[in-house]
């Protein structure tokens, strides 16, 4: 009897509870009233925003291609406008999702989840069917390995090869066609003054007997050499010559068979020392009393690298006669021709020392001036 009051009294306390929970809630549903209302109906709305038809409508319109140039032509702003539904769409779910949670709503709830996984889905195909971007060229990289490196140095110096290989080429091209041209016009000379003599000869035959056509002939010597002593002929080689000195005798009316026996006499009598490669006496003649390629005691300073010619003269002030001075003439200029010199190179024993020899053309520049002018000028033809 006890348990069974014990039971009802808890069935019925646990109706109480339950009556309770449910006018709890009635409560608090009516106490949101409008708000509630209001807030359904927006989510209602929002849900048939898009219905099943209006969904069929769009997917139908895919597929469709526009029937006129219009709809290509307006492709962007067309592509434009699906993203701005595409963002409405997403706002209304947040929207109605916001207004399912403000009610609680659990059906709204549902119906916001869905329409978040529909749009996820959307914005799923829309970056699927999205073309790629292009790709850009990308630059070749740079050799950064041994072996690329390698390889480059080894194009680079090919390159300098093959370009050097073609600078010889040219100038080969260019010497061969300059020396047809040279024998071209040595061979047309050579017929036209020998009458076709110098036919068989070749190139280098013609230009040498050309050279030796023009190159100056040495004067008429008398080679009389001094024996080798310590006062007039030391034997010393002669190094490169740099000038050419020019004395004079100082004996007036001496010839010039004299003046080499004064030289060769001085290893008896210990005089001085004195002596020099070429005497030209009054009446034109030359005697060499000293190799070229010994020193002459002549220039005390300019020995090693000069040679030295002594000229006789019957004047009192020391002027040569004509025949010494073509004979000077004559072998000034051969000399500086075998010894590719100037008439610079031609000097006075006074330009060396001071000493005034050869008098006359230490006294008369002039005639010195003239004297170099001559040798300068001087022509094979005008030989004698």
């Amino acid at each position: 009897m006890g348990q069974a009051q014990r039971s009802d009294r808890q069935n019925d306390l646990r109706e109480e509870q339950r009556t309770g929970y449910s006018a709890q809630r009635r409560k608090k549903q009516s106490s949101t009233g409008k708000k509630a209302q209001s807030a359904q109906r927006n989510s209602i709305s929002v849900i048939s925003m898009e219905s099943p038809r209006s969904r069929e409508r769009n997917e139908s319109g895919k597929g469709q291609r526009p029937r006129n140039g219009a709809g290509r032509a307006s492709g962007r702003g067309g592509r434009e406008n699906a993203g701005r539904r595409h963002t409405n769409r997403d706002l209304q779910g947040l929207e109605m999702w916001e207004i399912s949670r403000e009610s609680e709503n659990p059906r709204l709830m549902r119906l916001a989840d869905k329409e978040q996984v529909r749009s996820t889905r959307r914005r799923q195909d829309a970056a699927r069917n999205r073309p790629a971007p292009a790709r850009q060229p990308q630059s070749k990289p740079r050799l950064a390995s041994a072996a690329g490196r390698r390889k480059a140095k080894r194009r680079k110096e090919l390159l300098c090869r093959t370009f050097m290989l073609l600078v010889i080429a040219v100038c080969l091209v260019l010497i061969y066609q300059t020396a047809g041209a040279v024998y071209q016009m040595m061979h047309d000379k050579g017929m036209s003054n020998g009458g076709g003599k110098d036919k068989s000869k070749g190139i280098v035959e013609v230009v040498s007997e050309q050279l030796e056509k023009n190159k100056l002939k040495p004067p008429a010597i008398t080679e009389d050499f001094l024996e080798i002593n310590d006062y007039s002929r030391p034997g010393t080689g002669l190094g490169k010559v740099k000038s050419i000195f020019v004395h004079y005798t100082a004996n007036p009316g001496t010839t010039a068979q004299q003046n080499r026996s004064y030289f060769a006499n001085l290893a008896q009598t210990h005089e001085r020392s004195a002596s020099a490669h070429f005497i030209i006496g009054y009446d034109g003649e030359l005697i060499q009393c000293i190799p070229l390629e010994e020193q002459a005691y002549a220039v005390a300073t300019r020995n090693e690298d000069s040679i030295s010619i002594e000229c006789c003269y019957q004047d009192e002030e020391g002027k040569f006669t004509q025949e010494t001075y073509d004979k000077l003439v004559h072998t000034l200029a051969w000399l500086i021709q075998e010894y590719h010199l100037s008439t610079d190179d031609i000097l006075r024993h006074y330009d060396c020392g001071g000493k005034l020899c050869p008098i006359y053309y230490v006294e008369n520049e002039d005639a010195w001036d003239q004297l170099l002018a001559d040798v300068e000028n001087y022509e094979p033809e005008t030989e004698q």
